[in-house]
């Protein structure tokens, strides 16, 4: 659409009123330009022969502190305004010793809303000032209309950041939660299991010995007390997995503790920890760690070595927290594929790392090292 505003600079006594209102009612009022006034700060600029034009709101309370300006005086009588000048807090002083800036009050519904700076040579013509304060007289309701569209824009463009912030914090929450289901079920994995594995074992014992018939009314009544006493810490253990509490042995002794306990109950192990181990605490991470690959470890000595020996041995090295777990079962043919990336993602989410040696004959050994 071809603009209505004179494009050359009017006469020196001509109003510039009426050519202003006619350009801001050519203005998109809507997408990217929408209440966008550079050109006519750079209309202005034109008419009158400025150096630089400023419409600035006023608003303390506008946040997006709406200015526009461009550079006036064209290089020709005719020729257009160039882009639009960047400008500071300082736009309003004396550019140089030629130049002075006037500020001419913009004012909607009685109330000063911006300020019009145009920056002059010293030999302006006099009648400039007169020209400018009509021009500012009518752009109360243009600056508050530009204003209140580039404050919607804006407000859209917050709006769509606030609603892609909250995508993000919606598929950051899933993901930990999902994070926080594959740990649970870990955790039971790595942890209840050992003693479901050993409650089975022990009734399997008391079934042998009844349908052998040796076992008498008090060994029978002892039998029957330890798989009750199993059941219930083995049902508090479940409780407190599902919760994601952390073994309040683990939580409150320390690992070695926390070992020696779970172990107690466990058919054929032994635990070796050295004493710098037992005298120190590591971090809880570190300790959930070891603790829960130990006792995957030793369930896995059960399932493939059933009735070996098993040996737990916990130490601080100078490369870290180590630990193996050894049986003299049958040993295995493939060690790579002993099913143990469970275990090898577990330490490699502290940073340790876990390897798996055996041979028939020769049994497995697991050993692992968690950097302190």
């Amino acid at each position: 659409m071809t603009s209505s505003a004179p494009t050359g600079p009017l006469d020196p006594g001509t109003s510039l009123a009426p050519g202003v209102l006619r350009l801001a009612a050519e203005l998109p009022f809507a997408g990217p330009r929408g209440g966008d006034l550079t050109p006519v700060a750079a209309w202005i600029g034109t008419q009158v022969g400025a150096e630089l034009v400023i419409l600035r709101v006023l608003d303390p309370q506008d946040p997006w502190d709406h200015r526009w300006s461009a550079p006036g005086r064209p290089a020709a009588p005719t020729a257009a305004a160039g882009p639009t000048a960047a400008t500071g807090p300082a736009a309003s002083t004396v550019r140089k010793d030629a130049t002075v800036t006037s500020a001419h009050p913009i004012r909607h519904h009685g109330v000063e809303i911006a300020t019009l700076l145009v920056t002059l040579d010293s030999h302006h013509h006099p009648d400039t000032h007169r020209r400018l304060d009509e021009v500012a007289a009518v752009l109360g309701v243009v600056v508050a209309g530009a204003a209140a569209q580039t404050g919607a824009r804006d407000a859209r463009r917050w709006g769509q950041d606030v609603l892609a912030w909250i995508a993000d914090a919606r598929q950051r929450a899933a993901s930990r939660m999902e994070s926080e289901r594959h740990a649970l079920e870990r955790d039971l994995h790595d942890g209840a299991q050992l003693h479901l594995v050993s409650l089975q074992l022990s009734a399997a014992v008391v079934e042998h010995r009844l349908a052998t018939g040796t076992a008498d009314e008090d060994t029978l009544t002892a039998a029957v007390t330890d798989l009750g006493g199993r059941l219930d810490r083995t049902h508090q253990l479940l409780v407190d997995t599902a919760a994601g509490i952390t073994p309040v042995p683990l939580q409150d002794a320390g690992l070695a503790p926390a070992l020696a306990l779970s172990f107690r109950e466990a058919h054929n192990v032994t635990l070796e920890i050295g004493t710098d181990v037992r005298s120190r605490r590591y971090p809880p991470s570190v300790e959930s760690t070891v603790y829960f690959t130990c006792l995957e470890a030793v369930n896995n000595a059960h399932k493939h070595a059933p009735g070996a020996a098993v040996v737990v041995t916990v130490r601080s090295t100078y490369q870290g927290l180590w630990f193996e777990i050894a049986d003299s079962g049958p040993g295995l043919a493939d060690a790579g594929n002993a099913g143990l990336a469970q275990l090898r993602a577990r330490l490699a989410a502290v940073g340790g790392s876990l390897h798996v040696a055996s041979a028939p004959g020769a049994g497995t050994r697991v050993t692992g090292t968690v950097p302190i």
